[in-house]
């Protein structure tokens, strides 16, 4: 009986600090600030990463910056208060879908990547970079 009121204890205590934090807003979701923001984390993360082009998502969610040997496609994607960051290159996307006219829905051909919804500030805009995601599918896939 006290293995019940341990566990029933423990659930409602760690559901307890969940919500305090949600309701003080302690942690909040990631962001970026602009292009140079999103470049300066993906040179933290891998270093020499030489930015190029790039576009910030509207609501600062995401980024896509080129690398400028072309060699490969720096992604960032907020998943909770940080990033998930990936390196494309030929072969590592397996789709990318417009949708809504102006996002673009982005699926990896990795298996712990969730897909991600980018959204762009207009349609010639999200067929750009669509098209630019799409030349790193595997070859005869696009």
């Amino acid at each position: 009986m006290s293995l019940i009121y341990l566990l029933v204890g423990s659930v409602l205590g760690v559901s307890a600090m969940v919500l305090i934090n949600a309701w003080l807003g302690i942690s909040r979701s990631a962001c970026l600030t602009d292009l140079e923001d999103a470049a300066r984390r993906l040179d933290a993360d891998r270093v020499g990463f030489d930015a190029g082009d790039g576009v910030l998502a509207v609501d600062g969610e995401g980024a896509l910056i080129a690398e400028r040997s072309g060699d490969c496609l720096g992604l960032l994607i907020a998943r909770g208060s940080d990033f998930v960051i990936r390196y494309l290159v030929p072969g590592s996307v397996r789709d990318a879908v417009i949708e809504d006219g102006t996002s673009v829905r982005l699926r990896l051909n990795d298996f712990v990547f969730a897909p991600a919804k980018l959204r762009f500030e207009t349609a010639d805009e999200a067929m750009i970079w669509a098209n630019r995601l799409s030349a790193f599918q595997p070859a005869g896939r696009s």
